[in-house]
């Protein structure tokens, strides 16, 4: 079998910065596949990935953080009084089904429409903050990417990866002793199976780094591990390159170390690393 990889940049549109560090990233050759924010003014930029014509280009369809896209009046559940989503407290309204089916549909319908202008033809779809793994979101993003004929998703068939001096250590045994962890992936495999079974196409196994073992995608030795040890068949990891701004240090945690990640990820080695280690670079196009 082949050893294949799905190098996923998450955020283009989220912010100017993010824009720009993803696009150098695709010029480099490891990135191959990007999901777009379209609820931040970024996205306005979203024509200019079509210079990069083997790429997929997902939707990262967000419930919970920036300005919504439909009219704020139309999704009142979903927002505060300034038109923006609810950030933590979606999680709790979600989960207690305090958001009616309806104002998510309405609010996923408009974020995916907004491509339409671009002309870009959207190959998967994933969230922001993995958010769709919440069961009111799920249903509520299947049901509108049927209706646009988006026919791939992120897979959340966890694969724990970590350094080679945890290589003994098994995933079951790091589980026992964190059984939260466990809960999530016990649940995110229930979801999978319900996104195959509504005929949605995804890849093998999604690359879980930083769990155990201290690995981070902003580590040179990470990538070339990964493409040592890379699992026959088709996996993906998904990446967050960038150059910090007022936007993200605004609404996102994890900021500075996107820098870091840029520094590795527009780097043309790593491509050839991946190629002399065996390793195939593919889009969701090849899904």
């Amino acid at each position: 079998m082949s050893r294949k990889l799905i190098v996923n940049a998450d955020g283009f549109g989220f912010t100017y910065g993010n824009n720009r560090g993803i696009l150098e990233c695709l010029a480099a050759g490891v990135v191959k596949s990007v999901s777009v924010n379209s609820n931040f003014p970024a996205f306005e930029e979203t024509g200019q990935l079509s210079g990069f014509p083997n790429v997929s280009v997902g939707v990262h369809l967000d419930l919970s953080v920036g300005p919504c896209v439909s009219d704020p009046a139309s999704v009142p559940d979903l927002v505060n009084e300034k038109g923006e989503f609810l950030g933590v407290e979606f999680h709790k309204k979600a989960l207690h089904g305090l958001i009616p089916h309806e104002q998510m549909v309405r609010e996923l319908r408009a974020q995916v429409k907004k491509f339409a202008k671009f002309g870009v033809a959207l190959t998967h779809w994933d969230s922001h903050q993995n958010m769709h793994l919440y069961p009111p979101f799920f249903e509520a993003a299947v049901e509108v990417a049927r209706e646009f004929g988006i026919q791939r998703m992120r897979t959340h068939y966890h694969y724990l990866f970590t350094n080679s001096s945890y290589r003994g250590l098994r995933a079951t045994a790091h589980l026992v002793v964190n059984p939260r962890r466990a809960a999530v992936y016990w649940h995110s495999n229930r979801m999978m199976r319900r996104a195959k079974a509504a005929g949605f196409r995804m890849a093998e196994r999604l690359i879980s780094v930083g769990v155990i073992g201290g690995m981070r995608k902003f580590q040179p030795q990470f990538w070339l591990e990964l493409f040592d040890r890379l699992p026959d068949g088709i996996s993906e990891l998904y990446c967050h390159p960038g150059y910090p701004d007022t936007t993200l240090e605004g609404y996102a945690k994890y900021v500075f170390e996107r820098e870091e990640e840029l520094k590795i990820l527009r780097d043309p080695e790593l491509a050839e690393e991946a190629a002399r280690r065996g390793v195939e670079l593919i889009s969701f196009n090849e899904i």
